[in-house]
């Protein structure tokens, strides 16, 4: 995967941490964004975020990172 497709799958990421911000809990948070990655994204999109992250490529931020170690 390309820098620029790293880029947009981090900010897709990120934009769907912040519409689910409003949950005081950031485990609970975490776990809606997971659900939706699930739903929505392909299971080879959802690898490759995993991958991104663990490889370090992405820096997702504390509700994206623990949203992606329960797709892990």
């Amino acid at each position: 995967m390309g820098q620029h497709e790293l880029v947009h799958l981090s900010r897709m990421l990120e934009q769907i941490a912040a519409n689910f911000c409003w949950e005081s809990d950031q485990e609970r948070a975490a776990a809606a964004v997971a659900a939706h990655i699930k739903r929505f994204w392909s299971p080879d999109l959802r690898a490759q975020v995993v991958a991104a992250a663990t490889s370090g490529s992405i820096s997702p931020g504390p509700v994206a990172r623990a949203a992606i170690r329960q797709l892990d």
